[in-house]
């Protein structure tokens, strides 16, 4: 009854992000497609307007109406050489100041040639692709917080210089000018406003939204050996470095034990790159480690059949798909307080969190379920249990009345009266024949500005495009795309 008076006004949103399934290569791009189809399924029209690539594709998928469209740049930098390296910069593409001028250029011309009038749009982070809109105030605008580009440099303390900062100013506008902004945690949040971001806007905490389904199936820790995993990208910033040090000291208290490292290398490591630097550190630890690589669907749910426990020991992470996965595969998770994902797992008692860079303490924490299935088992239910408050639809009515309250916003503003021609005028898009067989084809881009974001687990993220050679993947370097179950690697 509540679904069906809803529908009864139902709106009209338009994500802006450069991936939809099959092309989905961070967290970012699996919160878009996992929260449009639940809306969808309550009834609103929803469409994703994906500005990457080069190919014009107008698809129904999931009841969710998808635009893939080119992403209109001049990459002058690229032509000039060792000089336009010189002017690009060492932290290049993060800071790259003409992505962030083409990603609301682009997205503004295509939704104007779309004819798309939305009640609402929603993009992530606070960049710019809804930079227009919100300076113009021509429509209401949502910002989901992911991690922005420039914090995650920021946090790892590297020196962003001038470029950087006005990158990182250009980000937020969008924020601090949106009429609803909601976070996954209220970690992102604090350490956000720390650093100059959001003004005085209220933020609501609400979780990504997760489908525990194709993890459930996964039969509970009985039969595993004492195996930890970690899955996602290899690289300081995730704490691999000190999982490494809480498992020599577990094998040095007499704990045998196999540790699952899944994912891509990814950076260096104190001036190496972080795999041979990984695999020279274990070496000398003495340490029973797999490194498994690039992992995709069904291998990477075999990882998590074949823990006992899952670590999380990330520096920074603005949530963690990793632990929901876990929790929701029936693993204890063992992460640290600056994960946004800890407080989810302390409450729901589905495991523990201590502090970042601590190997001591997470080996502490690692002990109990290394040690006792059955305590792991009991612990691993709890988590099961709990991610059934981040399912897809619950969160989606979550996202719904916040739009209602960013609309009410907009419009008390002024700017709705002052703009009225954008309510009750939205057009769909004139169904392309790919639409009608549902067979179009999805033509992917690797421009060299794939952008890095280290928060997510192996794959660049906003601001750009997928990693060379990807044509569907998601971050641990493995896959889930394709698998819309699949997890692309969030923060």
């Amino acid at each position: 009854m509540a679904d069906s008076i809803r529908s009864l006004h139902a709106l009209c949103v338009v994500f802006l992000c450069e991936q939809f399934p099959p092309v989905v290569w961070d967290g970012a791009g699996s919160y878009t497609a996992t929260l449009a189809i639940a809306l969808a399924k309550l009834g609103h029209e929803v469409h994703v307007l994906c500005a990457q690539g080069s190919r014009v594709v107008d698809t129904v998928q999931d009841g969710v109406h998808v635009h893939r469209r080119p992403l209109l740049r001049v990459p002058v930098s690229r032509r000039l050489g060792p000089v336009g390296a010189w002017l690009r910069g060492p932290l290049y593409p993060r800071d790259s100041i003409s992505l962030r001028a083409s990603l609301p250029l682009s997205y503004t011309f295509w939704l104007h040639q779309l004819g798309l009038r939305p009640d609402i749009i929603e993009t992530q982070d606070g960049e710019t692709r809804g930079l227009l809109q919100a300076i113009s105030r021509s429509r209401p605008l949502a910002i989901h917080l992911h991690c922005p580009t420039m914090l995650t440099v920021q946090l790892a303390g590297v020196p962003v210089g001038r470029k950087g900062r006005l990158a990182d100013r250009l980000d937020r506008m969008s924020a601090n000018r949106a009429d609803v902004v909601t976070s996954p945690s209220r970690l992102l949040i604090d350490t956000l406003r720390e650093r100059g971001w959001l003004g005085d806007q209220p933020v609501e905490v609400v979780p990504n939204p997760f489908d525990a389904v194709p993890w459930m199936s996964i039969p509970d820790v009985a039969a595993t050996t004492p195996t930890i995993a970690t899955i996602g990208r290899l690289e300081e910033y995730k704490g691999v470095d000190v999982l490494l040090d809480a498992s020599a000291r577990l094998a040095a208290g007499g704990l045998a034990h196999r540790l699952l490292l899944a994912g891509r290398p990814a950076g260096e490591i104190n001036g190496t790159p972080a795999g041979p630097w990984l695999a020279r550190r274990a070496r000398e630890l003495g340490l029973d480690v797999e490194f498994t690589g690039h992992l995709a669907g069904d291998q990477v749910r075999e990882i998590y059949r074949r823990a006992r426990v899952v670590a999380v020991p990330s520096r920074f992470e603005s949530f963690s798909i990793v632990a929901a996965e876990a929790m929701a595969a029936g693993r204890p998770v063992v992460t640290t307080t600056r994960t946004g994902v800890a407080p989810f797992v302390e409450r729901w008692g589905a495991g523990a969190a201590v502090p970042p860079g601590d190997a001591e303490a997470l080996a502490g924490a690692l002990a109990p379920y290394l040690r006792d299935p059955a305590r792991a088992a009991v612990v691993g239910a709890r988590g099961r249990a709990g991610v059934a408050e981040i399912e897809p639809m619950t969160i989606a009515r979550r996202k719904e009345d916040a739009y209602r309250r960013g609309i009410a916003r907009f419009e008390a503003s002024g700017d709705g009266r002052r703009r009225g021609w954008w309510r009750g005028t939205h057009l769909r898009a004139a169904a392309s024949p790919e639409v009608a067989t549902g067979q179009a084809k999805i033509d992917v881009e690797t421009p060299a500005a794939a952008v890095a974001n280290p928060v997510v687990l192996d794959a660049p993220t906003s601001l750009g495009m997928p990693p060379a050679g990807s044509t569907a993947g998601s971050t641990t370097g493995r896959g889930g795309v394709g698998d819309p179950h699949g997890s692309a690697r969030s923060s």
